[in-house]
C-alpha cells in the first residue's frame, strides 16, 4: 500500500520581504562599477567612530560595494559619510529613526552585490576580512562566519567554532558580519524587524536550514565603549541574554509530531487527534507543526478512519503524512519473554522509521493510547527551549498500564532500573523516560534507536541512557500528567 502525503500549505519563512526595491534603487546614485560583494553600513549617531568603519570597508584588499544606511542620526554622521562619497560611498538618509533591522534591510536593498556584509558603524574589518570570507565560500554556503576580537574599553577574542559538531541551537556564535549569500538572505526573511535582541542569532539559526555554514579565519574588530549597544543595553547582560534565549529559539524552531498507529484500540482514535491537534495549536512559535503518522494497524477500514479524522485537521499542521510501516510485529511466540523481545525490536525500527520522515528541529512523539492534556505541547516546549543550556530531551509523565502504581521512566543504578512511585512538584531529571509523551532536539540526541539495554527488551531506555550517558539532559514535566489508555474507555 503507498502512503499518502497529505500537504497542508507552504513554507513560510518569518519575513516575506524578498524582494529588492525598486524606486529605492533607482534613487540611489551608485557610485561604482558591479561588485560581486556588498558591505553594508547600518548605524545611527556613531559620529565619533564612524570614519575608521567607513575606511576598513573602503580600503579592503578586494574591493567592495560600499553602502551607509543611516537610521535617522541626530549627529554629524551624515556630514561626515558624504565626505566619503567621492571614493565609492553610497549614503542613504532615513526621515524617522527605524531601528536597526529595518536599516540594515533597506541598505541591502539598494545593495547590488551576490554577497552582504553588514557593519556596524562603530567596528572595523581588517584589509583582507573579505578576501578571507570568500575564500571560504563554496557554491553550497549559505554565510560564512567567523571570530570577533573587542577593543576598547575592554578587550576579549570571542572564538567562533567550527559548524561540524557545534550547536547553534544551544548558543550563538555568528556576528552580525558574517557573509551572507544574497539569495540565502533574502530566502531565510531577512533581518527579522519587531524583536528586541539577538537578531545575528535570530538570522543565523534561519539561514541555517539553507546550506551548511563555513568558518574563516577573519576576525572583526569589535569595539567595546560606553555608548554601545553591548555596553549600555541592559537586556545583552548574562541574565537579560538567558531570558531572551528561549523566545529565540521558540520563534525559530520547527515542530515535528509523530506516531506509530498500532490500530489496537480504533475507537480511541478520534479522541486521541483531537487531543493532539488541541495540544498542538498552543505551541508558541512562528510555524505550523507537521504531522507523521506511521500507519501499523494492518485494516483498510481503520486506514479510512485515519485519513477521515486527519482530515479534520488540515489548518493545524503544516503538512500530514500517513505512511506504511515497513515492518510489523509477529504474533507467533512460544513465551512472554519472545513477545517482549520482538515488541522492543519493532519498536526500535519503527522509532527509526519515524524519524527518517519528521523534518524540523524538534520532534514530539505520542503514542497512539496516550491522551495528552491541552498544555502538553506549550509546557514541553517551553522546557526545552529554556536555560542557558536547554535540555536534550523533555517527557510528560504517565501510569504504567501493567503496574499502575508506577509511572514510566526513572533512574539506573547499581544495574537495575529504579522506577518512578511518586511525582515531585516541579521538573526533575532522570536517567530514562517512555516515548509515550516524549519531545526532544532532534540534532542534540542519539541518531538511532536500538532495541535493548543491558539485555533488557526496552528501545525508549537503550535511547534514554544513551543520551544520558554521554553527559546529556532528559527532564521529567510533573504538570504534563497524561491519560495511558487500557482501552477505549479506561485509563490510568
Amino acid at each position: 500500500m503507498r502512503g499518502i502525503d497529505l500537504m497542508v500549505g507552504g513554507l513560510k519563512l518569518p519575513g516575506e520581504k524578498t524582494g529588492r526595491n525598486p524606486s529605492l534603487e533607482k534613487s540611489v546614485k551608485k557610485n561604482q562599477s558591479r561588485s560581486r560583494v556588498s558591505v553594508i553600513i547600518a548605524a545611527r549617531n556613531n559620529e565619533r567612530y564612524l570614519a575608521e568603519t567607513i575606511e576598513s570597508a573602503l580600503q579592503q584588499s578586494i574591493p567592495c560595494e560600499v553602502i551607509y544606511s543611516d537610521d535617522n542620526s541626530i549627529d554629524d554622521s551624515l556630514e561626515l559619510a558624504r565626505q566619503y562619497q567621492s571614493q565609492g560611498l553610497t549614503v542613504l538618509e532615513s526621515p524617522r529613526h527605524q531601528g536597526v533591522c529595518e536599516t540594515r534591510n533597506r541598505g541591502a536593498a539598494a545593495s547590488s552585490g551576490d554577497y552582504l556584509v553588514f557593519l556596524d558603524g562603530d567596528d572595523i574589518m581588517p584589509a583582507n576580512y573579505i578576501e578571507e570570507h570568500l575564500k571560504a565560500m563554496r557554491n553550497d554556503t549559505p554565510f560564512v562566519y567567523g571570530p570577533a576580537q573587542a577593543f576598547g574599553d575592554f578587550s576579549i577574542f570571542w572564538d567562533a567554532p567550527e559548524w561540524e559538531g557545534s550547536d547553534i541551537w544551544r548558543n550563538n556564535f555568528v556576528n552580525t558580519s558574517a557573509m551572507w549569500r544574497r539569495k540565502v538572505f533574502e530566502v531565510a526573511g531577512r533581518w527579522r524587524e519587531g524583536i528586541k535582541t539577538m537578531w545575528d542569532w535570530d538570522l543565523a539559526l534561519r539561514g541555517s536550514r539553507l546550506g551548511v555554514p563555513r568558518r574563516s579565519n577573519a576576525t572583526l574588530k569589535y569595539r567595546q565603549h560606553a555608548a554601545s549597544w553591548s555596553a549600555n543595553n541592559r537586556e545583552k547582560t548574562h541574565d537579560q541574554q538567558e531570558a531572551f534565549m528561549p523566545e529565540v529559539r521558540k520563534l525559530n524552531a520547527r515542530v515535528a509530531v509523530g506516531s506509530i498507529i498500532s490500530g489496537r484500540i480504533p475507537k480511541l482514535f478520534p479522541a486521541w487527534m483531537s487531543a493532539v491537534a488541541q495540544a498542538t495549536r498552543l505551541l508558541d512559535n512562528s510555524s505550523k507543526p507537521e504531522l507523521v503518522l506511521l500507519d501499523n494497524s494492518n485494516d483498510p477500514d481503520f486506514r479510512i478512519t485515519i485519513e477521515k479524522e486527519v482530515s479534520r485537521y488540515w489548518s493545524t499542521f503544516q503538512t500530514i503524512k500517513i505512511i506504511p510501516l515497513e515492518e510489523r510485529v509477529s504474533h507467533n511466540h512460544q513465551s512472554e519473554e519472545e513477545r517482549r523481545d520482538a515488541v522492543s525490536r519493532f519498536m526500535a525500527h519503527a522509532c527509526n522509521q519515524l524519524r527518517t520522515h519528521m523534518g524540523g528541529e524538534i520532534h514530539w512523539i505520542i503514542e497512539d493510547d496516550i491522551m495528552v492534556p491541552i498544555q502538553a505541547g506549550a509546557d514541553l516546549m517551553q522546557a526545552l527551549v529554556s536555560g542557558w543550556t536547554p535540555p536534550n530531551a523533555v517527557s510528560g509523565c504517565y501510569h504504567n498500564r501493567h503496574i499502575p502504581k508506577l509511572y514510566v521512566g526513572g533512574w539506573w543504578n547499581d544495574d537495575a532500573s529504579h522506577e518512578i512511585t511518586d511525582l515531585p512538584a516541579d521538573p526533575f531529571q532522570v536517567d530514562y523516560a517512555g516515548t509515550g509523551c516524549l519531545m526532544y532536539w532532534d540534532s542534540r540526541t542519539p541518531r538511532y534507536w536500538s532495541s535493548h539495554h543491558a539485555g533488557i527488551p526496552a528501545h525508549d531506555w537503550n535511547w534514554s541512557m544513551e543520551l544520558t550517558g554521554s553527559g546529556g539532559q532528559l527532564l521529567m514535566l510533573p504538570q504534563v500528567c497524561c491519560q495511558h489508555a487500557i482501552d477505549d474507555i479506561s485509563f490510568v
